[in-house]
């Protein structure tokens, strides 16, 4: 079920790019990097759990 969930979400950022990329003007380099990293990113939620879970590793690796 899982394999069907990622097809199905790599299928759809896919037809994001195809359509949306050539839509963004070749000069607004800004605009373009916006969109790349909020397509590829995972959830802000997720980035920060991940950092927090790090930080805890080594903050407790000590004792």
């Amino acid at each position: 079920m899982k394999v069907v969930y990622i097809v199905g979400i790599t299928f759809l950022v896919l037809l994001m790019f195809i359509y949306q990329w050539p839509r963004i003007q070749s000069g607004e380099r800004r605009e373009k990097a916006a969109f790349a990293a909020l397509t590829v990113m995972t959830s802000p939620a997720k980035i920060i759990d991940f950092l927090l879970v790090q930080l805890r590793n080594i903050v407790t690796s000590p004792f």
